[in-house]
């Protein structure tokens, strides 16, 4: 699909936006989705197209936690199956489902990442306080969890990194940054596996996803330098705000 001059120019600026954001509390989704919808893409293409523009993301973050997944490498093994195998799984049922469905499911899988992404540190803090949920007595249900996860990452997946976070540190990663580096190798696995899925299936819009893809990774490396200067409050604040706004839009133009 074409591109002019001014579209992208604007998936350029929010690709930077979003590239920065994803660098200090996530959520870049929420800027790259709809403005992909916004430059006349399908919502299933905008989907395929966003998720192979992002996909670079999390393993650019996994080699600056190179340290961390050094430590935790024989934890890995199992989850990083269980990640592809979802993520294969959520990948087929996008294709399978085609672009009617995926329209009609497109306010409520925005809806979903809104709630996940608004609670997700909360729940994490909440279960954190009760003793009883030990990481080593919780294998079974954090690995159906993680299934679960995967399959919505690789369908959708806005919004899932920050509960996926959440979850990690839950069961059994008491260290944040070893939990970040364990939450960007398992969102790596089943991003690669998508996107290879998609690309062969010949649904991506190569033009947008080109110059959105470029504009995130000059926008996070902008993000580590400068944007901790903002608290992250208010950055999540921000991407909450946006996510609320955007899932009424969706209602409106697709429910």
């Amino acid at each position: 699909m074409d591109i002019d001059a001014l579209t992208a120019v604007g998936l350029f600026l929010g690709g930077l936006l979003a590239g920065a954001l994803n660098a200090v509390a996530g959520g870049s989704s929420f800027i790259t989705f709809p403005l992909l919808l916004a430059a006349g893409l399908p919502p299933l293409i905008a989907n395929t197209t966003n998720f192979v523009a992002l996909s670079p993301a999390n393993a650019v973050a996994l080699i600056a936690y190179r340290a961390e997944v050094a430590r935790i490498r024989h934890l890995l093994p199992g989850p990083l199956a269980i990640s592809a195998v979802g993520g294969i799984l959520g990948s087929i049922l996008l294709i399978w489902s085609g672009e009617a469905r995926f329209e009609n499911l497109v306010p409520w899988l925005i809806l979903a990442s809104t709630v996940l992404f608004a609670f997700g540190t909360w729940i994490k803090g909440a279960l954190q306080r009760r003793s009883r949920f030990v990481g080593a007595e919780w294998t079974r249900t954090s690995s159906v969890l993680l299934f679960l996860l995967a399959i919505y990452g690789g369908y959708f997946g806005a919004g899932m990194g920050v509960v996926l976070l959440a979850c990690l540190s839950l069961f059994g990663y008491d260290d944040l940054h070893e939990a970040n580096a364990a939450k960007n190798a398992f969102i790596t696995i089943f991003s690669i596996i998508g996107a290879s899925i998609f690309i062969a299936s010949g649904l991506i819009a190569w033009p947008q996803a080109i110059v959105v893809l470029s504009s995130t990774i000059v926008g996070g490396y902008a993000g580590i330098r400068y944007a901790r200067r903002v608290p992250e409050r208010m950055l999540r604040f921000g991407i909450l705000a946006w996510g609320v706004v955007l899932t009424g839009y969706a209602f409106w133009r697709y429910g």
